[in-house]
Formats: C-alpha cells, structure tokens, sequence
C-alpha cells in the first residue's frame, strides 16, 4: 500500500505539550511554531522533562494569540507573553545560542510552577543567531530551533505496532510519548530506518539517522507523570544498537529539511531514495526486514 503522512505534530514550547496540527509549514530549521520557546536555568542550561521534577511541562499547553502567545496549565492563570527582544546566552548541549528573553513575569510564572528557578527565552530569527547543524549533517543553511539537534522526527506507526505485544501486562503506548513530528501510515515496520531521501507535495526531507531514545519515553504525555520504565525497559532489549559513531536505544529517524514548503496529514510520500540501515541498528532484535 501507498505510504502517506498519518498525522503531523508541533511542540511549541520545548518539553511542552504536543499539538496535532493538519498541515506543517517546513522551514529550514523545521516546521514553523516548532520548538520556538524554551526554558533555561539560572545557568541559562535548557530545561527538559529529563529533569527530575520537570516532567510535569508535558502539560504546559501553548496557544498563538492576538495579543502574544498564551501558556497555560490546569488550576494557574494563563501566562500571556507578547514577542521578546532583550537578547540572552543560553546552551543546549553544546551549542551557545543567543535566545530572547521573555521577562520577570514570564519567569515568575513557570518558576512557581515548576518549584525552580527559570527563565522562559524564545527563539531569535536574526540571521546572525542561527544555531547551525552539526558538521556531519551540514546541509546549505542547515540550521535548528531549540530541538535536541535536529528540524524534524519522522516516526512509523507500523513500527510502533511492531513493539506493542512486546510491552507487559499489556501496556499500551501511545505515540505522543515519541513526540514525532511527522508520522508515516502504511510503511513497513521500521521501514522508516532504510529510507535515505523522501518528498511530501513539493516537499523534499533527508532522513540522517536514528533517533536515540531518552527517559522523556517513559512519561505519559497526557498526565505528565512515568508510570513505569515502559517503553525505554522493552526497547533496550529490541532496539539497543551500537557502531563506531552511534550507540543507544532508537526509535523513529532524525531528518533535516533538503526543500521547504507545506505538507499535510494524509499527502503522498514518494520514496526517492533509499539507504543501507545504520550499523548501529543490524544488532537490534526488531528492526526492519524488507
């Protein structure tokens, strides 16, 4: 069967919450309202759901406004934040980028959520601050938002099927605990892996590597709590690999934007390219068979 786009994702707020949207505008540096805000320590060191006590941003909901963007949670007032321009040094990882800072309120706001310390900064669009792709990946302007290090996730929902009678007592995973952005129907399980180069309408997008998977799997989107080391236990058994250049438990692709513009939930992918799997990936148990 034909494979297509099953559902399109952003995540506003970096560590946030997920929004399923219909269409996604690619950009250079990924889908446009994607990952554009973050939240720093007094360190400016980026804040994630890894953080013990911080799983609870998987609940932090973002919504675009007239008047700014709006932030919000069950049981607080909504925190409105027009657009920043008071520039800020902040890291993720080991990158030093120059972030907008929201101000005192917008950080008071999720200090006191949070019960730490913090400072919500957004994305700058100055050319002169674009936090560039690593070397390996270099594509022309190949840059990113406050992603890990990557525009895009493409995940499978086959390949997650795959993995489903593997879970105990029957547990159930939902996709949003991958936080993908595009999810492919109808591939093959872990098909996804062998995929070098695929287009989406006018779209063109490079799929780089695996992705490897963290703790942030294990919490449930919707409660912002981890009810159990569930997926990460099983897939470490399934989905561990290792090579001379990539080691960890992976799941879904990393992928960088080749030609921008719009894709939609449903559209067409055409495979124009495919690739030998990643070394790191022959030793795994499940991963794709052809």
């Amino acid at each position: 069967m034909a494979m297509t786009v099953s559902s399109c994702h952003i995540y506003p707020l970096k560590s946030g919450a997920g929004q399923p949207v219909p269409a996604l505008e690619l950009l250079p540096r990924g889908p446009q309202g994607d990952r554009e805000w973050m939240l720093v320590d007094a360190e400016g060191v980026f804040i994630t759901q890894r953080m013990r006590g911080c799983e609870k941003l998987a609940l932090v909901s973002t919504e675009q406004m007239a008047e700014g963007t709006v932030f919000s949670v069950a049981d607080k007032e909504p925190l409105s934040v027009s657009m920043p321009d008071r520039e800020i040094a902040v890291k993720i990882w080991k990158d030093d980028v120059t972030a907008l800072d929201a101000g005192d309120a917008a950080a008071a706001w999720f200090s006191d959520y949070l019960e730490l310390p913090c400072r919500l900064v957004r994305l700058s669009e100055s050319p002169a601050h674009k936090r560039m792709l690593g070397k390996k990946w270099q594509m022309e302007d190949g840059h990113v938002s406050f992603a890990d290090g990557f525009p895009l996730l493409v995940t499978g929902e086959a390949s997650l099927a795959a993995l489903q009678p593997h879970f105990p007592d029957g547990e159930e995973i939902a996709m949003t605990r991958f936080r993908p952005n595009i999810v492919l129907a109808e591939a093959a399980a872990f098909e996804e892996d062998v995929l070098y180069r695929i287009k989406i309408g006018d779209v063109v997008l490079r799929l780089m590597k695996p992705c490897t998977r963290c703790k942030i799997t294990t919490i449930t989107q919707e409660t912002g709590a981890a009810a159990s080391n569930e997926p990460l236990k099983t897939m470490t058994k399934l989905r561990r690999g290792k090579s001379d250049d990539l080691a960890g438990v992976f799941f879904g692709q990393n992928a960088v934007i080749e030609q921008s513009g719009m894709i939609r939930a449903g559209d067409a992918v055409e495979v124009l390219e495919r690739r030998d799997m990643h070394p790191a990936l022959e030793v795994a148990e499940l991963k794709f068979t052809g």
